[in-house]
C-alpha cells in the first residue's frame, strides 16, 4: 500500500509547522499526488477579506493587529469547507488546527488519520520568510525558492507579518499554542515529525515515506 496511490480508503491528513516550514508547498504537492483537496484556513480567510464580506471585515481587523481569528469562526469556516463533496475521501489541512480548542473540535467532527509536523528552527524560519513576497492577487512567491514571473516582480509586496520582528512574534505564538496540540495528537497515536529544513523534494520524500508506513499499518488494522 502506498500513500502516493489514489486511495480507496479515507485519508485525513493535517500538516503543522512554524511559519516558513513549507506547509503550503508540501500540501499542494501532496494534494496533486493523492487527489485530495488542500484546505488552508489562510486561503479561506484571504478570500473573505478580498471579497470584503462581513466575515472578511471582522478577520481583517483582528489579523491586522496580530490576533488570531476566533476559534468559533475558524471552526465554522472549516466545517463549511469539509462538507464539500471533494472531502469525502479525505483532505489535507494546512496549518489547522492552530489551538487546542480547534484540535478538540476537529477530533469530534472529522478525526484526523495522520498529523505531520514539519520541524524548523526559528533562525531558519526568519531567513526563509524574509524572502517571501506577495502578488497583488494574494499569491505568495519567494525570492529564492519560488520566484514570481518576471512580469509580476515589480509589483510584489512584503507583507507586514513577514518582516523579521513580526516573524519572531508569530513564532513565539506558534510555539506556545502548538505545544499542547502536539501533545494531544501524540496521545492519539497519529503524530509524526519530519525535518522541514532540507530542500522541498527531500521533505516531500520524507513525508511520503512516513505516510506510506503509517497508512500501511492503519490499513492492516482496518482489515
Amino acid at each position: 500500500m502506498s500513500i502516493v496511490k489514489r486511495q480507496t480508503y479515507r485519508q485525513r491528513i493535517v500538516l503543522l509547522g512554524p511559519q516558513g516550514s513549507g506547509k503550503g508547498t508540501q500540501a499542494d504537492i501532496l494534494s496533486t499526488k493523492l487527489g485530495l483537496p488542500h484546505i488552508s484556513t489562510g486561503d479561506i480567510f484571504r478570500r473573505h477579506i478580498n471579497h470584503r464580506t462581513a466575515v472578511g471585515r471582522k478577520l481583517s481587523t483582528r489579523l491586522r493587529v496580530g490576533k488570531l481569528a476566533p476559534d468559533a469562526l475558524t471552526n465554522k469556516l472549516v466545517a463549511e469547507r469539509l462538507r464539500s463533496s471533494d472531502c469525502r475521501r479525505g483532505f489535507i489541512l494546512d496549518g489547522y488546527p492552530r489551538t487546542l480548542n480547534q484540535a478538540r473540535w476537529l477530533q469530534r467532527v472529522a478525526r484526523p488519520d495522520l498529523v505531520i509536523v514539519l520541524e524548523l528552527s526559528d533562525r531558519q524560519a526568519v531567513k526563509r520568510l524574509s524572502g517571501r513576497r506577495m502578488a497583488l492577487d494574494g499569491k505568495i512567491y519567494h525570492l529564492r525558492y519560488h520566484q514570481a514571473p518576471k512580469r509580476l516582480r515589480a509589483t510584489l509586496l512584503i507583507r507586514d507579518d513577514d518582516r523579521p520582528a513580526a516573524v519572531q512574534r508569530r513564532l513565539r505564538l506558534y510555539r506556545r499554542l502548538t505545544a499542547p496540540i502536539l501533545r494531544f495528537y501524540d496521545r492519539q497515536g497519529v503524530l509524526k515529525k519530519v525535518d522541514g529544513q532540507p530542500p522541498i523534494p527531500a521533505v516531500t520524500r520524507a513525508i511520503l515515506r512516513v505516510g506510506q508506513l503509517f497508512f500501511a499499518r492503519l490499513g492492516n488494522r482496518r482489515q
